[in-house]
């Protein structure tokens, strides 16, 4: 079966001076901000249901101009720092 990847629950995104932002609103979750470029806001949302790599990866494609190559590594760098920062369920 392959791994799911999800967002924790007790964040909010907000937009701040221009920036879009994910805030907590859960002491649990710490105090990690994370700031979005376009394609992490996306990612981000993507995330508050469960989905695969795959899954993932080909709805970046399907909105994005970018190379599936580039695509996967991106992808992959962006869930593992939010595993690294306690992120994801």
């Amino acid at each position: 079966m392959e791994k799911k990847y999800s967002i924790k629950q007790g964040y909010v995104v907000r937009e701040i001076a221009g920036e879009a932002l994910a805030v907590p609103v859960d002491s649990s979750c710490g105090a990690h901000l994370v700031i979005f470029n376009p394609v992490s806001k996306f990612l981000w949302e993507q995330l508050s249901e469960e989905k695969t790599f795959d899954e993932l990866l080909d709805a970046v494609l399907k909105n994005y101009t970018v190379s599936r190559d580039e695509a996967s590594a991106d992808l992959g760098d962006f869930l593992n720092q939010l595993s690294e920062n306690g992120l994801l369920n």
